[in-house]
């Protein structure tokens, strides 16, 4: 009895809120249509600049970071980042269609999933086996974006399986093809670099930098220099980061090849990597190009 009697002079103080809650969600709504309005006239900004690639990863990565300190931890940062994704994605195609390559020669699952985060259902994701065809589905405009999946960090096995290697292909693209983000924008801290998958995208488009930047290093040296050489003619010229990855290829004896990533954004005109490119170890240099760090948690 008692308790029938709390309900009742509970229920108009909880109707008020669900209703305040509902008034909330309605202006969330009318929201995100004026922003969508907002979205068609920066499209059509851009298409009359006759840009080709609408999608601005910096910018995107640090409106992400600026929204997660204005929450003030009020809000859970993986939900700020989940949600804005899937708008910043919707904004993506309401301006542009998009198309996904995805570098997936053993058909691993998660790599699906992890994208679909990133972006959603409405992106088409079509999976190739080889680098070749990511290339060329982005040289010839069938795909927008092409996927790749990173190495893990000091992977030392030198193994020279093609499908592993797919940087080693870019290096050598004459399109302009760079990497421009990271997948996922969102790191546990508790996850070490071997458990945790991550994907770059890439795509023709100008370099951008963010608040915050990693880049990808391809290196080629002499089979003589060692890995604590590099490390060092890195750093001497302010470049401090891993290598992710080293490889021999039988058809290439005397040059070891290396994927390295380090902390900032750099381009080949930087001089820091001028720098480097002249150190006593002399490598050959190309910048994969950049991504915005992701936010940890």
């Amino acid at each position: 009895m008692m308790e029938n009697q709390h309900n009742k002079t509970e229920q108009p103080a909880l109707l008020a809120l669900r209703q305040e809650i509902d008034a909330i969600d309605n202006q969330i709504i009318d929201l995100l249509s004026k922003r969508m309005e907002v979205i068609h006239r920066v499209g059509e900004l851009k298409k009359n600049n006759q840009e080709k690639f609408f999608i601005r990863s910096n910018r995107e990565a640090d409106m992400i970071k600026d929204l997660v300190k204005r929450a003030d931890n009020k809000f859970p940062t993986s939900a700020i980042v989940s949600i804005w994704r899937k708008i910043i994605a919707s904004a993506n195609m309401y301006e542009q269609p998009l198309q996904i390559a995805l570098h997936n020669p053993r058909n691993i699952a998660d790599y699906n999933y992890l994208l679909r985060e990133y972006y959603y259902d409405a992106v088409p994701i079509i999976s190739h086996d080889s680098t070749t065809n990511v290339v060329s589905e982005i040289e010839k405009g069938a795909a927008h974006i092409g996927v790749f999946a990173l190495p893990k960090a000091n992977d030392e096995s030198e193994r020279s399986d093609i499908s592993d290697n797919w940087w080693i292909g870019l290096a050598n693209n004459k399109s302009g093809i760079k990497v421009f983000a990271k997948v996922p924008f969102i790191k546990a801290v508790e996850q070490s670099n071997k458990e945790q998958i991550s994907l770059v995208a890439v795509a023709i488009k100008p370099a951008e930098k963010s608040q915050e930047d990693n880049s990808l290093l391809y290196i080629e040296v002499k089979k003589e220099v060692s890995r604590s050489q590099i490390l060092a003619a890195l750093n001497e010229n302010n470049l401090h980061g891993n290598i992710l990855k080293s490889v021999k290829l039988p058809q290439v004896d005397d040059v070891v090849f290396y994927l390295v990533d380090v902390a900032g954004f750099f381009t080949e005109e930087t001089q820091n990597i001028q720098n480097f490119t002249k150190s006593k170890i002399r490598p050959y240099v190309k910048v994969l190009g950049s991504y915005a760090t992701p936010i940890k948690l």
